[in-house]
């Protein structure tokens, strides 16, 4: 036996193989004689939408004697031993000639943060869902830490963050030895000698296999890789504008605006520049990250990078970039204020509590579970003084700490612990209530500070902000034996959080007329106007806000843009569904005049009244929309998309009978607002169609932060609400007349356009243009075949649908089921 190093999907260009081998066996060889390492170069799979894995390594020492990888010694004079390790790495070079200098836990660079956190646990998450759901790896017995590999002439350990001159296992050694952990097992299956000789092969084999399945692409994917590879060279007019003015894309729904989006942020990449794609849908980041990972993969293999390395690429939803911003600022915690400090205050009391006991019955006893009985059982201690001692003893447990002299320490990092997490329930609960308000302080901090550390108090918040902000002790001074924060370190603060999300990057912003002006004013002030580009649409395309958002000013100046207009003409949907789209406008009095994708057919448009299918029925349906993308080559993930009214075609979670529940929340306008949350259940076909050839990625459970990137072989199955910017060949639409209905009911129908004094609309035509908004994004989510399913033809979108068919009797590419056969194309 040996050490074996192997290499898988080629060689990085970011280290020495050579080297790194002999700094292998240099660092292990002398206590270690059976071990395997494999280096997954560049992981072709999209795991996360914030950032690409460009090397995975999975390293497992055989656990026999006399064979061993000794670390390093522990708190208690005990040796740590390594077992196996994953670690997915992200290399970063662009610090290479920086000053770089860690300060009280943070790296600095040219006076801003480097912060991955978002991208060290989406990393994390990611691999662990991916690992867990597609390789059949055990979820519970995973453990993935990830490394920010920087490099710099500059060599220190941070925890996640490793910063050398050079990637070899020298430094990665000493990395492993300043870790704070103690346990080095990423996967417990692999410890056993038959986990090691057999069960590591075989996962191998299946990660491999697996992710080799899932970086294929069909042929709308192929398509739209070779046209942005064709265009790159001829989109030099609107990208030599980058940086230099603010750059607005406009034009109707489905006109290219977000193809051009893309297509510039590619030259970007390939350039070497580093990209932010924010949009509004959270699933239309994992289309996005699809396509941006399959045209990496194509230049990497082809070796056609501009420099080094491909610029790095991260798509966030709005929300999400702001709910980080706003957290890593501290205005969610400050804003969240009175309920922390309840919460603190009650955990400052029982941790002091139980942290008496403990100290007293440790002295006797180092068996945690012992003095866990004594907690259980103790009279004096209320229920959930009880629950923090249990929660207490575990994170002892965890620590290995079992001796008094731990307990001081242990209990500070524990009320610590706690801290974070309570913070983080008060931030959430703040953002989701008060979304505007939040973005007016953020606003306010990044614009004027001093003005934030006045209103707010800032200088007596030590106790609130130190965890959360993690401040340096240079912006902390004293005031009567207390803690306080100084204005000067506290504008300091400011500043380095702030820089840290520029990394030079260009800013790109899809549907950009839907921005509220607060989220506008944080945007520009953060990147600057000359680095943001943004696609625009018009008011048939508001759906978040009743008001345009006018990109050509910021702080009442007018800003110096360049404004670029795509034609009329569709560059996804076909003619004989484009022209029930202008129908359907025209009916609501909205301009829309879109033309159709030029194509060798038109397309098809089938309804459906009927209310209640039949397995057989609704499997004739499917079979057909599936053949109809098969025969293009395209993949399941780009043959379907299955969309739902969030109250229909569903079978209740057990346990939730299908119940919405009433929240409050300020509007943008300060007013406050009763929302119903969505019902969230299963699509009632879903388990008929997964025993029948099919597979769905369900994008219409609660929980959609646990979603991971859909596969090539999934198609998707989602909720009206979130089909914005995703497109398929065949799209089916249940109870579409039932959707429109819904949203003419919506609060925000009766304000759409309500600024607009040219639109002379009474309250139940503004509603249903309102409606019509929605209906327009659907409809022009697919290319070539579109299945409408309808409940009511007396519905006001029914008898449009009627009309529509009586007009169109004569069109052989628009038919009604039920009433004519589908043939097999």
């Amino acid at each position: 036996m040996s050490i074996e190093i192997i290499s898988i999907n080629g060689k990085s260009h970011y280290f020495d193989y050579e080297k790194f081998e002999e700094s292998v066996k240099k660092t292990i060889g002398r206590q270690c004689s059976d071990a395997k390492i494999f280096l997954f170069n560049d992981f072709p799979v999209p795991i996360s939408v914030e950032t690409n894995i460009d090397l995975i390594i999975v390293m497992a020492i055989e656990n026999k004697e006399g064979n061993f990888y000794k670390l390093k010694l522990n708190s208690k004079g005990k040796a740590v031993y390594f077992h196996n390790q994953i670690i997915p790495i992200k290399f970063i070079t662009s610090f290479k000639d920086s000053a770089i200098v860690e300060d009280n836990g943070l790296i600095i660079a040219n006076e801003e943060y480097i912060d991955y956190s978002t991208e060290i646990n989406s990393i994390k998450k990611g691999l662990l869902n991916y690992l867990s759901g597609k390789c059949d790896m055990k979820k519970d017995e995973l453990y993935i830490q990830p490394l920010i590999f920087i490099q710099n002439k500059n060599e220190f350990i941070h925890e996640n963050y490793l910063i050398s001159e050079s990637f070899n296992f020298y430094a990665i050694h000493k990395y492993f030895v300043q870790n704070s952990a103690e346990i080095f097992i990423s996967y417990n299956d692999w410890r056993s000698k038959f986990g090691y000789q057999t069960t590591l092969k075989n996962d191998i084999e299946r990660i491999t296999e697996q992710a080799s399945k899932d970086s294929e692409i069909g042929y709308l994917t192929k398509k739209k890789v070779e046209r942005i590879g064709k265009q790159l060279s001829s989109s030099r007019t609107i990208y030599e504008e980058l940086n230099k003015h603010l750059v607005i894309i406009s034009g109707k729904a489905g006109t290219g605006k977000s193809s051009e989006l893309l297509l510039l942020t590619m030259k970007c990449i390939s350039n070497g520049q580093n990209t932010l794609y924010l949009t509004y849908n959270n699933l239309l980041t994992f289309d996005i990250a699809k396509t941006v990972k399959a045209y990496v993969n194509t230049k990497l293999k082809s070796r056609d990078i501009i420099g080094e390395k491909p610029g790095e690429a991260s798509v966030l939803t709005l929300h999400g970039f702001f709910y980080r911003l706003s957290k890593s600022l501290g205005v969610l915690h400050v804003l969240s204020e009175p309920r922390i400090e309840k919460l603190l205050d009650t955990l400052k009391k029982r941790t002091r509590k139980v942290s008496d006991i403990v100290k007293v019955e440790i002295a006797k006893t180092q068996n945690i579970d012992d003095i866990k009985v004594i907690i259980q059982t103790n009279n004096n201690l209320d229920i959930g003084s009880k629950e923090v001692g249990i929660d207490f003893l575990n994170f002892l447990k965890r620590r290995n700490a079992t001796t008094s002299n731990d307990l001081d320490r242990a209990s500070t990092d524990f009320f610590n612990h706690k801290k974070s997490i309570v913070g983080n329930i008060g931030a959430n609960e703040v953002f989701l209530a008060d979304y505007y308000g939040v973005l007016e302080n953020t606003l306010l901090q990044i614009q004027n500070p001093e003005k934030f550390y006045e209103k707010y108090n800032i200088e007596n918040k030590h106790e609130l902000l130190d965890v959360a902000i993690r401040l340096n002790e240079k912006y902390v001074g004293e005031k009567d034996g207390k803690k306080t924060i100084t204005e000067k370190g506290f504008v300091e603060f400011k500043n380095r959080r702030v820089g840290g999300y520029k990394r030079k990057r260009t800013l790109f912003i899809d549907e950009a007329q839907d921005c509220h002006r607060l989220e506008r004013e944080i945007l520009i002030s953060i990147y600057g106007s000359n680095n943001i580009v943004v696609a625009n649409g018009g008011k048939e395309q508001l759906i978040r806000h009743v008001e345009l958002c006018d990109w050509e000013v910021s702080q009442a100046k007018k800003l110096e843009v360049k404004k670029h207009y795509t034609r009329n003409k569709s560059y996804r949907v076909k003619k004989t569904v484009v022209d029930f789209c202008n129908y359907v406008a025209k009916r609501f009095q909205i301009d829309l005049n879109l033309e159709p994708l030029e194509s060798e057919d038109e397309g098809e448009l089938l309804f459906d009244f009927r209310l209640n299918h039949n397995e057989n029925e609704v499997r004739e349906i499917f079979n057909y929309l599936k053949l109809k993308g098969e025969v293009y080559g395209c993949s399941p993930y780009e043959t379907l998309l299955v969309l739902l009214e969030s109250n229909s075609q569903r079978k209740n979670s057990k346990g939730l009978n299908g119940l919405s529940h009433e929240t409050a929340i300020i509007n943008e306008y300060g007013n406050i607002e009763e929302t119903s949350s969505l019902r969230r259940g299963t699509w009632k076909h879903l388990e008929t169609f997964e025993s029948k050839d099919f597979m769905f990625w369900d994008g219409t459970v609660a929980g959609k932060s646990q979603l991971i990137v859909p596969s090539p072989n999934e198609s998707r199955v989602i909720y009206y609400e979130s089909c914005r910017g995703l497109e398929a060949w065949t799209v089916a639409c249940f109870t579409l007349d039932k959707f429109f209905s819904q949203k003419r009911e919506d609060p925000d129908a009766e304000k759409y356009l309500i600024g607009d004094l040219f639109l002379n609309q009474n309250n139940e035509q503004r509603k249903s243009m309102y409606a019509t908004t929605w209906i327009l994004m659907v409809l022009t989510r697919v290319i070539d075949t579109l299945y409408i399913q309808i409940n009511d033809r007396n519905s006001e979108f029914g008898k449009i649908v009627i009309d529509y068919l009586n007009e169109n009797k004569e069109n052989k590419n628009v038919h009604e089921i039920g009433k004519k056969l589908l043939i097999s194309p």
